[in-house]
Formats: C-alpha cells, sequence, structure tokens
C-alpha cells in the first residue's frame, strides 16, 4: 500500500483537516485575547453594515388643534465590505515520511499526520497573527495588509473624519494628565451619543506607555496600583487612571520584523477602545474557496489536502476568510506623545 493512500480516508477529509486545525492551540494577540471583537461566521463572502440616523430633537410648540411639527425620515445607508482571503500553501513530500514504518505497521496515519500538523501549527500561527493585525488595524480605522497596503480606510467607507490623536505631552511635568483622560472619555461619550457602554481600554506602544507611567501626575498612582497589584496577582502591565484602564500592547520581535519592521502600534502612541458595545467591534469568517464550504456558515480556519501532479507528495493549504471592523468609527481616539 503507497503511503498516499492514508489520504483516502476519513481522517484526511476537508471536514475532518478542518476540525482538527481549529483546535490547534490558538496563539492570540492582545486584541484578540481580550474578547472586544465579536466572533460570527456567515454565509457569504461580503457583509452589510446598516447604518441609521436616528436623530433626537425637540419639538416646537404648535396651536391646538392645528397640524404639528413635521418630521424628516430617519437615514439609512448599507454599507457593503468583501472579505479578505488569506491562505497559505505548502506540501508534505514522501521523502518526510520515508523508512518511518515496519510492513503491515498501523501507525501509518500517525506519522503522516504528524507531518501535517507540523504544518498547520506554522501556518495557523501565521493565520492568528494576521488577525491580530486585522484587529489593530479596525481599532486604528486603518485596515492593511502586511506590506502596508491598505485594506479599508474606515474613515472614507463611512464618510467620516477620524478624531485628531490626543497629545499628552509626557515630556512636560506640569501636563494635567487627567483632563487630557476627560477629553478622551468624553469624545467617546459624544461619539456613542448616549449608548451605554461598560468601560475604555487604552492599547499603549511601548514608548508612550514610559511617559505615562514616568509622569509626575500619574506616577503615584501607578506604583499605588503596582504595590496592590502585587497582592492581587494581577499582571504589572494593566493599571486604571483617569477613569482608562491602560494596558501595555506588546508587537513581539517576530511579528513586527514580518509587518515591516512596525509595530502593530506606535511606540509612541495608543488606541482608545470603549468595551461593552453591542457589535461595535466585530469579526467575521466567510466560508472557504471549496466546493464542500459553497453557502455554509464560515469557520475561523480551514485545511485540505490534495495529490501533487508529480506523485511525490501531497499539497497542504491552511487558509481564513476574515474581515474585522469597527461599526462606528467616530469612537477610534488615539493618543500620542510628543516628547
Amino acid at each position: 500500500m503507497s503511503v498516499w493512500d492514508v489520504f483516502n480516508q476519513d481522517a484526511f477529509s476537508v471536514q475532518t483537516l478542518t476540525a482538527r486545525v481549529n483546535n490547534l492551540p490558538f496563539v492570540p494577540g492582545q486584541i484578540s485575547e481580550s474578547g472586544l471583537f465579536e466572533e460570527e461566521g456567515v454565509t457569504t463572502t461580503t457583509i452589510l453594515i446598516e447604518e441609521q440616523d436616528t436623530v433626537l430633537g425637540l419639538v416646537a410648540p404648535t396651536p391646538r388643534g392645528g397640524p404639528g411639527e413635521t418630521a424628516g425620515k430617519d437615514g439609512r445607508r448599507i454599507r457593503t465590505f468583501a472579505v479578505p482571503h488569506y491562505e497559505r500553501d505548502d506540501a508534505v513530500l514522501a521523502d518526510e515520511v520515508q523508512n518511518v514504518r515496519a510492513f503491515g505497521s498501523e501507525n501509518q496515519v500517525e506519522t503522516v499526520q504528524d507531518a501535517i500538523d507540523r504544518k498547520m501549527r506554522k501556518h495557523t500561527i501565521a493565520l492568528d497573527a494576521t488577525l491580530e493585525h486585522q484587529r489593530v488595524g479596525a481599532i486604528k480605522g486603518l485596515i492593511t495588509d502586511k506590506n502596508g497596503n491598505t485594506i479599508y480606510n474606515l474613515a472614507t467607507e463611512f464618510g467620516i473624519s477620524l478624531p485628531s490623536a490626543v497629545d499628552f505631552v509626557f515630556g512636560t511635568s506640569t501636563t494635567k494628565i487627567r483632563q487630557k483622560c476627560f477629553d478622551v472619555v468624553t469624545g467617546i461619550e459624544d461619539a456613542l451619543d448616549g449608548v451605554p457602554y461598560t468601560g475604555i481600554v487604552a492599547w499603549c506602544g511601548k514608548d508612550f506607555w514610559k511617559g505615562l507611567i514616568d509622569h509626575d501626575e500619574v506616577k503615584k498612582t501607578y506604583l499605588n496600583w503596582i504595590q496592590a497589584a502585587q497582592l492581587r496577582g494581577i499582571p504589572l502591565d494593566t493599571f486604571e487612571f483617569g477613569g482608562i484602564t491602560w494596558k501595555r500592547y506588546r508587537t513581539g520581535t517576530q511579528a513586527k520584523a514580518a509587518n515591516g519592521a512596525t509595530p502593530f502600534i506606535a511606540d509612541n502612541g495608543c488606541q482608545f477602545t470603549p468595551t461593552g458595545v453591542p457589535e461595535l467591534f466585530i469579526t467575521r469568517f466567510a466560508p472557504a474557496d471549496y466546493e464542500e464550504t459553497v453557502n455554509t456558515v464560515g469557520l475561523p480556519r480551514y485545511m485540505r489536502q490534495y495529490p501533487m501532479e508529480n506523485g511525490k507528495g501531497r499539497k497542504v493549504e491552511v487558509q481564513t476568510n476574515a474581515i474585522s471592523l469597527c461599526t462606528r468609527p467616530k469612537v477610534l481616539f488615539s493618543g500620542l506623545t510628543s516628547n
């Protein structure tokens, strides 16, 4: 029996391989791990976002018995977004599983599966890093690919201007940091226009973080937080100040290198995200481009294998079809420190 005959078994079907790749350990970034984005599968390769303006207004008095004030219709707009397709192709060569079993052994399937699992782990990590990069782009309002090419500019798509970055000027000891925080909080509240939220998180680059925790106005609070956090076992890269939860964002050296030597969040910047608002930050997964998956509900990842034309191995591919968006990009406030 050829070693490749094992691929005719159910263990190597698209369905089984896809289930297996989705059960591999997830290697998330901080945004993905936070649960900020609401995930859902869709059956199409595009998604629609409907926006409706319900304007709050005052009613002018009119004569009793006469006609009332005429109210205008609510504006409704539908925006269409195509779901990007991300795929990694690889192969399992015959030489990778050559001479690994005795005739009649039943471990042939396990050996080939081990080779496939190595491929899956490698590419799953890359796809997860790509999804994290996409989500960071969504909280910035600018979703790009690894080469910096724009996929979606949310300001353009929604016909708005994003808020200007708030300069915290950490290098000046007299800067009123709490007032800066208040400006961010009230700006986000105005953008939400009364929609309830549970909090605001700031994702900070390393230089911004250093300036924040070293500023005189912040330092006492931060040091007290560290002491309390040590007692409670809370990580020391998170603390609360000015009505905002501040988190140090870590890109990592490999992810930074893969992103053109650029951190996901700028070293001297931060991004603010309100929490607890339903469907404010969303990720939608579309189906794979296989016959078996047409019009099915999309999954986070897919995998399949098929024979090489020269009979020397099997081709393997792992893919995700994901889009991450902020549905109300006027809330996308950012911060920086100019000194």
